[in-house]
């Protein structure tokens, strides 16, 4: 996870989220099986008017893992943070959606925990809950760590599944390949090959 500042929220939805999170819960109310769908407004979804902002203001790289690209390999999800079924007045709120990629949506689905990490709360620091091991390409804990920071960490790390076997190889592939004399924001897991590489393997 790599710390990023929210941009503001796209006019569409300081416009509409209200509303919209009004005829969520009341969907949701009517069903114990909801059926999403963005709202749409001016000929385009919700997801239309707010993708670009998200894309933006992580560099297009997944908000949790930090793959790169997202778009073109996924189908470029929309994470609700908290998930939108068990907490439907939050489905439009621009602080609870996040560009992710279909593996991190996957993973995590509509579980939830409280403790969970967000890359763009004021308090987050990568260093402050993570560490990496650059020969496995395994993310853990920091040792170092006070209890509850690492029992988030770890939370993080188990909902997202952000220390898979596939994970650690594709951190290990781009950390072969990582050239320091590039630009860092066209490199997948940018914490772990900008503190890692270059290495020779």
């Amino acid at each position: 996870m790599r710390k990023f500042i929210r941009s503001k929220q796209p006019m569409a939805l300081r416009e509409n989220c209200d509303r919209w999170n009004e005829q969520w819960v009341a969907r949701c109310s009517a069903s114990t099986t909801p059926t999403f769908s963005w709202y749409q407004v001016d000929g385009k979804t919700a997801r239309d008017h707010i993708l670009e902002a998200l894309r933006n203001q992580t560099q297009r790289h997944c908000s949790f893992c930090d793959a790169f690209p997202v778009a073109g390999v996924t189908n470029e999800p929309i994470e609700h943070f908290r998930p939108k079924n068990q907490f439907p007045s939050y489905a439009y709120t621009w602080t609870n959606l996040y560009y992710c990629c279909n593996a991190c949506q996957s993973a995590k689905g509509e579980k939830w925990d409280e403790r969970l990490l967000h890359a763009d709360s004021a308090e987050f620091e990568f260093s402050r809950y993570f560490e990496f091991d650059f020969t496995t390409g395994q993310i853990r804990p920091d040792p170092f760590a006070t209890d509850p920071d690492q029992k988030r960490a770890q939370v993080t790390i188990e909902l997202y599944s952000l220390d898979s076997s596939h994970r650690r190889s594709n951190r290990l592939d781009e950390l072969r390949n990582y050239d320091k004399n590039s630009e860092i924001d066209r490199w997948a897991y940018r914490d772990f090959v900008g503190m890692g590489g270059p290495r020779q393997f």
